[in-house]
Order: structure tokens, then C-alpha cells, then sequence
């Protein structure tokens, strides 16, 4: 079974570029970060989905500064989505590589290209999300959805993509 990872910043909670590091770190910040509803809906879609299911884990992959963010992040993720997907969530340092959960072909859903390009350079298969405020250079020419559409739109392009 293949697992679809998918990150928080800037995927499934806003990334506020006008926030420092310092800001970032503080206990609590994840807690207070706006939601992209329309990702984490057909994040539940994907989830909720029996075939998918069946070839497929969900989990969340994200970076985080300290201990703190991660707690935040999986207290998110339990009144969002469920007990599961928060139990479930892997957290790498930040500033670490994503990469070394990319075996066997691995999916990750995420809007950091050099995040993608590392993603695939260790087997696995990215999708970029495009967020209003990433993709201005145009370095990423693989699988992409936007996270302005609508959930159902988001949805089935990346089941169109898993199921290949």
C-alpha cells in the first residue's frame, strides 16, 4: 500500500509570508493559522473514498520548528479531520528533507517545488499545490491542482492522478 503524504503549510493551512521565523516558532501559531477549506475538503474526499482507501494511507508530512508545533498541527488535524489522521501525521525538522519517505513510489501533495524536485529525485511522485503566493518562477512542470478550486475539482484530479 502506497502512502499519499500530504503538508500543512501552505497546503492545507495558509502560509502567511508576512510572518518571521521568530512569529512561526511560537507555541501556538499552528492553532491560529487560517484553513484552506477547499484542500482540506478534498483532503476528506480523498479520505472518505472506499477504492482509494484501499491502495492508499493518507497522512499528513510536515516541518516543524519544535515539539510545540507539532502538537499544534496534530491538535489541527483532530478537530479538522480525525483521531487517525492526526495519529498518524509525520513530522521531519524543519529545514530537513521530505525525501526519505518518497520509496516505493510514494505520492506527496505539497507547495514547495524544491520540496517536489527532491520528492522525485528519490522515487517517488509529486503534486504541487498552487497557493496565490508560490509557483512565480515555473520550476515545477509536473502534476498540479490549485487550492482556490473547488473541492470536488481538487478531488478528482488528484484521484485521477493516483489512480493513473
Amino acid at each position: 500500500m502506497k502512502n499519499v503524504y500530504i503538508d500543512f503549510d501552505g497546503v492545507l493551512g495558509v502560509f502567511d509570508t508576512t510572518k518571521s521565523i521568530e512569529e512561526v516558532a511560537k507555541p501556538g501559531y499552528s492553532l491560529t493559522v487560517p484553513l484552506m477549506k477547499e484542500m482540506c475538503n478534498a483532503v476528506k474526499m480523498l479520505k472518505e473514498d472506499d477504492a482509494l482507501s484501499k491502495e492508499f494511507n493518507f497522512k499528513l508530512l510536515s516541518a516543524a520548528i519544535a515539539l510545540h508545533a507539532e502538537q499544534d498541527k496534530t491538535q489541527v488535524l483532530r478537530e479538522e479531520f480525525d483521531d487517525r489522521f492526526a495519529d498518524d501525521a509525520v513530522f521531519v525538522q524543519y529545514g530537513t528533507s521530505k525525501s526519505q519517505y518518497a520509496e516505493g513510489g510514494n505520492i506527496l501533495i505539497d507547495d514547495f517545488s524544491p520540496n517536489l524536485h527532491e520528492w522525485e529525485a528519490a522515487g517517488g511522485i509529486g503534486i504541487k499545490v498552487y497557493n496565490g503566493i508560490n509557483g512565480n518562477h515555473g520550476t515545477w512542470t509536473g502534476y498540479s491542482v490549485h487550492s482556490k478550486a473547488k473541492p470536488e475539482v481538487i478531488y478528482r484530479t488528484i484521484k485521477g492522478i493516483l489512480t493513473a
